[in-house]
């Protein structure tokens, strides 16, 4: 159920996506930006060590040879690190601020926008009330700040988990069978990891949306048990899939065109996804359309219709 109205929700308010389009427009264009301009220093240390050269060789393999491809990979993969490590004493400084502008501040951008979202998704599925991003962006600065600061917090064991699964697949790199395969479990253990996210934090922007709290309070109390979350965690694992094919799908038969629509729409189908788990646990209310009510309080979260 949670995953069928959460389908119809982004389907029947695709506005969300055109709204956080833009956002995501906006912000990918302040971090391109900055990134540009903390990390010439060291693209043009990398560019002295071979590593554009590597690209271009690792590019000309693609529609070539797989095993070669891979091999590329690794020689491109092994030169980065051997570079910066090798110059971290006159580097340092920018590589510092490469990390804040690409992790520390995109994230918090990513997460106020994910905020705004909420919010606009919130009144609208519970009173039908119609906000305007801008307005709300503003008019919540300080509170999605906040949050994005928590959600950063709270994110940075799953971030180290990702980074933990991405070396350990750097590491089979030499052999291409397996790094075939480990493409498949990697994109397991990914989808397993957000999904865990999606299911352990859903509550806590639209909870500091409704009581105005910190997000930490009480973050853990909105399943009544284990079961719960575990319809929760495994229907976030569907939603987790779904993003990552239609992303691919999409993104591969539109020679990336498509990525402009599927980027902001898997945004905002976790952010639905979430409300309704949330609604759902909490036993709320919420409108599935102008005419149409699901009500969370029968077993059977029978959708009434008041035409």
């Amino acid at each position: 159920m949670s995953y069928k109205n959460s389908m119809k929700l982004l389907t029947s308010n695709f506005s969300f996506v055109w709204k956080q389009l833009a956002y995501t427009i906006l912000r990918l264009a302040i971090i391109l930006g900055l990134t540009v301009l903390v990390s010439r220093p060291i693209v043009d240390v990398l560019a002295q060590e071979g590593f554009v050269s590597s690209l271009k060789t690792l590019w000309g393999t693609v529609y070539t040879n797989t095993g070669e491809f891979f091999t590329a990979l690794k020689d491109s993969i092994e030169i980065f690190v051997n570079t910066l490590w090798s110059n971290i004493g006159n580097l340092w400084i920018w590589v510092f601020l490469f990390l804040f502008v690409v992790v520390f501040l995109n994230s918090v951008l990513r997460y106020m926008g994910k905020y705004t979202l909420t919010y606009i998704a919130h009144n609208n599925f519970t009173s039908l009330n119609k906000c305007g991003y801008a307005h709300s962006f503003l008019s919540n600065f300080w509170k999605s700040l906040k949050y994005a600061l928590c959600r950063l917090l709270l994110d940075l064991p799953f971030m180290a988990i990702k980074v933990a699964f991405i070396i350990a697949y750097c590491s089979a790199l030499d052999n291409w069978l397996l790094a075939i395969i480990g493409i498949s479990l990697l994109i397991i253990l990914f989808t397993i990891t957000y999904a865990l996210q999606i299911a352990m934090y859903n509550n806590l922007a639209v909870k500091q949306i409704t009581t105005g709290k910190n997000p930490f309070a009480k973050m853990f109390h909105t399943y009544s048990s284990v079961k719960d979350f575990f319809k929760v965690f495994s229907n976030a694992i569907v939603i987790v899939l779904t993003i990552i094919v239609a992303n691919v799908v999409i993104g591969v038969f539109s020679f990336g065109a498509g990525l402009l629509i599927t980027v902001p729409a898997s945004m905002a189908l976790v952010v639905i996804f979430e409300l309704i788990s949330y609604y759902t646990a909490t036993k709320q209310r919420y409108y599935l359309s102008p005419t149409i009510i699901v009500d969370t309080l029968e077993s059977n979260k029978i959708e009434k219709n008041f035409k």
